[in-house]
């Protein structure tokens, strides 16, 4: 007979577990319960793949919280009453586990007679901002967003001047015969904005970075780049604009376009806008035009290239989030980054499930998730900043 009451609780107790929100004394309790035989074990990691669920969570709605509650009640009183009464350890795991069983379901109810799309307890996340690390050549660091309106100055002699948001380049005739370069260093839940020496503007969303001389020699423009990064590129048909993503290079002379090359993707894709481009990877070379993307694997040689609004890929940097018919793993990712947040997934079947959502960049993250779970596809459990993912 499938125990519905004590696997609903062990779930409970190891979504806790994931999130790191589990108290010493229900940690021992998970312990002792997967000593007691191998289908508890195998159980365990059924329940943290999220099967079952659905089961479990109809188990609840039919509860008659009252009559449990006063029956726990009472047999809490005889037992303090009746000295004879010898309860064991298992006894006492079990109590707790029927405690948390009728906790549990007396906030589920008590809150909503049907469950909730998004859960919240004590969240605090929130959406991003501008933040950045600069790496100057002599190693020193500087938080950005900690030193607005002010301006430093590199060693050749280039002015670095920082108003909130954006850092801006105006070069100096320098010396130096090695050039001097500097990092930009975006974070989780960070976004900036940079004006190069020869005028390109560069946006950095979440989790970015780039690295660019502070002045740029007469026959390249070469920056490398991390995570997503958006390039208005300042016109200049004597100097090629290159950017290195990992093993691919960018080559532009005038243009807008977008690379995106996240870690987790293991690919780098570009989204042109406007002008034209040339991608080369090892032997491989081709020239996209506008409205077009290109994405190649990390282990692959060969270009994919097709059709696209390439605006849409743009809008990061306008304050909006985008995504159409998107796994939800890509659009969670998103959020993630941007809110940085850290995320569980109940079912890992979940993450392939498609989405399109568009919504404002600086809304409270429980707007977004409402948006998702209206489709009836999702649910979520947000606890500080931490996001859990359920059916």
């Amino acid at each position: 007979m499938e125990n519905f009451q004590e696997e609903y609780i062990i779930s409970k107790l190891i979504t806790k577990e994931i999130i790191g929100e589990i108290t010493s004394e229900e940690a021992a309790i998970i312990q002792e319960w997967l000593g007691r035989s191998t289908d508890n074990r195998k159980l365990y990691e059924s329940i943290k793949r999220g099967e079952r669920r659905a089961e479990r969570d109809d188990y609840v709605d039919k509860l008659d919280i009252d009559h449990a509650w006063e029956k726990l009640k009472s047999g809490l009183i005889r037992t303090k009453n009746d000295s004879r009464l010898r309860i064991d350890w298992i006894s006492r795991v079990a109590a707790v586990l029927i405690i948390g069983l009728l906790a549990s379901a007396v906030y589920f109810i008590s809150r909503n007679k049907q469950k909730p799309s998004v859960q919240l307890a004590q969240t605090a996340l929130s959406p991003g901002s501008s933040k950045a690390i600069l790496l100057l050549d002599d190693g020193k660091q500087v938080y950005l967003e900690e030193v607005e309106n002010d301006s430093i100055l590199e060693v050749d002699g280039t002015l670095i001047t920082n108003i909130p948001g954006q850092l801006s380049y105006v070069g100096s005739k320098s010396n130096e015969l090695e050039p001097i370069y500097n990092e930009v260093k975006v974070p989780r839940g960070g976004e900036y904005r940079i004006t190069l020496s020869d005028g390109t503007k560069v946006w950095l969303n979440s989790e970015s970075q780039i690295k660019y001389p502070v002045n740029f020699d007469d026959k390249v423009r070469k920056v490398w780049v991390e995570g997503e990064v958006y390039f208005d590129v300042e016109p200049d048909k004597n100097r090629p604009f290159v950017t290195e993503v990992r093993d691919v290079e960018i080559e532009v002379l005038g243009t807008e376009f977008n690379v995106e090359a996240y870690g987790e993707t293991n690919m780098v894709s570009t989204t042109l806008v406007e002008g034209s481009v040339k991608l080369t990877k090892d032997l491989e070379e081709i020239i996209i035009m506008p409205n077009q993307q290109a994405v190649i694997f990390d282990n692959k040689k060969k270009f994919l290239v097709s059709n696209v609004d390439a605006r849409a890929y743009a809008l990061w940097k306008e304050g909006i989030i985008f995504c159409e018919g998107e796994r939800l793993e890509v659009v969670m990712n998103k959020l993630a980054r941007w809110y940085d947040a850290n995320l569980f997934y109940m079912n890992p079947s979940l993450k392939n499930k498609r989405f399109s959502i568009e919504v404002k960049r600086y809304q409270n993250i429980e707007s977004v998730l409402d948006i998702l779970s209206a489709t009836n596809k999702v649910r979520f459990e947000v606890h500080q900043n931490n996001i859990t993912i359920m059916e």
